[in-house]
């Protein structure tokens, strides 16, 4: 990706030779885009434009558009100071997904105007004379009120903010804040730049760990994010509207993460690819618009004073904290690989069966069905025992009226034997 830097006024090429010559100043023309866009790699196909400019001149300006729209190139916009006038045409030139600014940055739009009208101005102004520049104000009128309409019809385009209101700022001419930027669509996000803090700590964990415990708890993260964006009401990550960080690499080059706040992380989503390595040496790898992967400095490389230091206790807590994390995880793993391998092997019980442990169940478990297979029955001939009730029935001492009905027969028929054996 090339950075594109717009810190000066937008002025014709003449007019810039005359600054540099006569004033010590600079400015910005087409003829340098063109050559910057002609300069650049034909594998690199991006560009990301840094605008802190006051506007300038409107043909040099719709020129620098063109040649970007025109350039097949994936532009990136950010305000890093100020955007106004011609500056804010030249912040169309990239979709609204990319354009951005820093959190203190302004915008003004206004209609547009001629600081020095062209007039014939003699000494002594006959009736002639006036008529002639009354017409040639009246032509120089007309051409401002096309370059208006011109400009409020790109910004009804590329914005969404409505004509009404984009004429109402316009003739304001007053600065606005990104917040106000953002609603009307003139940028989508606001960055919040990325500074040192002696917080900031990596463990120096090999690559090939880092890469195999992210394959292995990937499906896990992925659990928690989708719990978390349902808990905030969304459904994808991309319903996440966040806001930025810029990390300035060792190169001079920057990525752009989508974080508020927090050190970078590997699935955030970031621009552009690429490789970026930190002045403390770390290393960011982007890959498709996503951080993949991120490698910590190796021991012994320069780091700045202060930053990125560990205390040796601390480090040592910090690997005992992850051992025991890692345990834990590969210990949940194991049941649930072994519960798994149960449900797999069981039979599927029929309904009679299923019937039959739910009223096991209600009675009392296990341990209730454990008891009634262990008790026996006490029933034996010789402790049956009947007892006649009702009106009729007859107590002796000893002996009730049944009991005594059955003796009498017995007796009855040890008589009849008896006389049979004489």
């Amino acid at each position: 990706m090339a950075t594109l830097k717009i810190y000066n006024d937008i002025v014709g090429e003449e007019e810039k030779i005359m600054l540099q010559n006569w004033e010590g100043r600079d400015g910005v023309c087409y003829k340098d885009i063109d050559e910057f866009i002609s300069s650049m790699p034909e594998d690199d196909d991006a560009i990301d434009i840094r605008i802190h400019c006051r506007g300038g001149d409107c043909v040099e300006g719709w020129a620098i558009y063109d040649k970007l729209r025109r350039s097949k190139k994936t532009i990136t916009c950010t305000v890093e100071g100020e955007c106004s006038s011609m500056a804010t045409i030249i912040l169309l030139a990239a979709p609204l997904e990319r354009r951005f600014a820093y959190k203190n940055a302004h915008f003004c739009i206004h209609n547009p105007a001629l600081a020095c009208p062209e007039l014939d101005w003699y000494t002594r102004l006959t009736a002639d004379k006036l008529e002639k520049n009354i017409d040639q104000l009246k032509v120089q009128a007309d051409s401002l009120r096309m370059e208006e309409k011109k400009v409020l019809d790109l910004y009804v385009q590329r914005t969404n903010a409505t004509r009404t209101e984009l004429m109402a700022l316009m003739a304001l001419d007053t600065y606005v804040g990104t917040d106000e930027a953002i609603e009307m669509g003139f940028i989508s996000k606001t960055l919040s730049p990325l500074t040192a803090s002696k917080s900031r700590t990596f463990i120096n964990i090999k690559p090939q760990t880092i890469t195999a415990m992210r394959k292995k708890f990937v499906k896990v993260e992925s659990s928690k994010l989708n719990r978390l964006l349902a808990k905030a009401g969304l459904r994808r990550m991309s319903d996440l509207r966040m806001k930025a960080m810029v990390v300035t690499a060792a190169d001079g080059s920057e990525l752009t993460i989508d974080r508020e706040e927090g050190e970078p992380q590997v699935g955030d989503t970031a621009t552009p690819d690429g490789e970026f390595v930190l002045d403390d040496g770390t290393v960011i790898i982007v890959e498709a618009g996503v951080i993949t992967e991120i490698i910590p400095a190796a021991d012994g490389e320069p780091t700045d004073e202060g930053e990125g230091e560990l205390d040796e206790n601390e480090l040592i807590e910090q690997v005992e904290t992850l051992v025991e994390e890692n345990a834990d995880l590969e210990q949940q793993v194991e049941e649930l690989e072994q519960e798994l391998e149960a449900k797999r092997g069981a039979r599927v019980l029929s309904a009679d069966e299923r019937v039959i442990l739910a009223k096991v169940n209600k009675a009392g478990g296990r341990k209730w069905l454990d008891k009634v297979l262990a008790s026996k029955s006490t029933y034996t001939p010789a402790n049956r025992r009947f007892v006649e009730t009702g009106p009729s029935a007859r107590r002796t001492t000893g002996e009730t009226a049944t009991q005594r009905k059955i003796r009498e027969q017995r007796a009855e028929a040890a008589r009849k034997r008896a006389a049979r054996g004489k």
